[in-house]
């Protein structure tokens, strides 16, 4: 096992995992944001249910050690399946390519490739699991992200889960449950990891940091800071927050939500110039929970994002009631749909910056 023993909601994940085992499930669903560490449980999960040794290994893992665990270690193993979108097997390949000084362009052949689960990547698993387990153990096919599964794929997925197989296991790991079929659920173990509050999430990633040895590049912005703004972005799950550390443009983001807080002489424009040069999710994430931050505090309550500007959302809506929040909000989600539409950088900028302008003009006049 590795790191994630350190995260309880991580314990109590691979506890009801090792219950399923006594159930004898056939079908698990997992609901996780990305970053909080469900994969690499998962993936001990696996090694575990594939092991021929599991009990040689004292923590109750894997052995390590057997031909089945060696085939894993390889990424071989005949009894797994991995089940990803095209797109997202692509961005492994370019990362692979990269490390090896190769084109990825080659390896993908500049094509466009699919962000679904495809039917096509279904329908060979039939013959998959009606084939006996090399190791007389279990067959698992493990499915990420299952929300993508397109409507041919959930089908052909349903006719297999009413007949699994003996020894078949199935796992399906999503960002969010009710993004597949009711009928799938029915046949599915539903469990969900939930993040971690504020402080033990902070806690996490500082050990993780600590252990791994890396430093976030945070030029003249202090390192509280930059940790406090990783962990909001990402929702409080430490790993998607250590990444976001290594990142440089997490000080930038920094700089942003200061300047959305204090609304300074001239931030519209200087906003506008700076995020017209950098692809629109990376400042919209970042109004976006802002925006949510403020409905917070006009209710009283406690940031869910940014917790070090908890005062500047106060001072914020203070003269605004909770409508004018939402209709902020409602506004930037309908406005969402259309940042990837091929306008021009600076104009989703200033669109975004005139709704958060109309806002600060309205708590002005109170």
């Amino acid at each position: 096992m590795t790191e994630w023993q350190h995260a309880p909601w991580l314990q109590r994940l691979w506890q009801q995992l090792a219950d399923t085992q006594t159930r004898h499930a056939h079908a698990i669903a997992i609901e996780a944001q990305p970053g909080l560490g469900a994969e690499a449980v998962l993936k001990d999960f696996i090694a575990l249910r594939l092991c021929e040794a599991p009990g040689k290994s004292p923590d109750g893992s894997a052995c390590g050690q057997c031909a089945s665990c060696g085939w894993l270690a390889s990424g071989q193993h005949p009894d797994l399946r991995l089940i990803r979108p095209a797109a997202l097997e692509a961005i492994q390949v370019d990362l692979e390519a990269l490390a090896e000084d190769e084109d990825p362009e080659q390896k993908t052949s500049g094509r466009k490739l699919s962000q679904d689960i495809l039917i096509e990547q279904i329908r060979p698993l039939a013959g998959f699991l009606q084939v006996g387990s090399h190791r007389a153990g279990a067959r698992i096919v493990w499915i990420e992200p299952a929300q993508r599964l397109n409507r041919s794929a959930a089908n052909a997925l349903l006719k297999m889960l009413e007949e699994p197989g003996e020894g078949a296991i199935w796992i399906l790991l999503t960002q969010q449950l009710s993004s597949l079929l009711p009928t799938i659920r029915s046949r599915c173990i539903c469990l969900k990891v939930s993040p971690p509050d504020a402080g033990v999430a902070r806690r996490m990633l500082e050990a993780l940091l600590n252990s791994q040895q890396k430093t976030p590049r945070q030029g003249d912005t202090p390192k509280a800071a930059l940790i406090s703004l990783a962990l909001g972005l990402s929702h409080h799950a430490p790993w998607a927050a250590q990444q976001r550390l290594l990142d440089p443009v997490l000080q930038a983001q920094q700089a942003w939500l200061q300047t959305l807080a204090e609304t300074p002489q001239g931030w519209f424009s200087t906003l506008a110039r700076q995020w017209a040069d950098h692809p629109p999710e990376q400042w919209f994430e970042l109004l976006e929970r802002w925006a949510m931050d403020l409905l917070q505090a006009s209710h009283q309550l406690e940031p869910i994002y940014f917790k070090t500007f908890s005062e500047a959302a106060l001072y914020r809506v203070k003269s605004l009631g909770v409508g004018d929040c939402f209709t902020l909000i409602e506004r930037l989600f309908a406005m969402k749909a259309n940042l990837r539409h091929p306008l021009n950088p600076r104009l989703h900028a200033e669109s975004a910056l005139l709704l958060y302008a109309d806002f600060c003009r309205g708590a002005a006049k109170c």
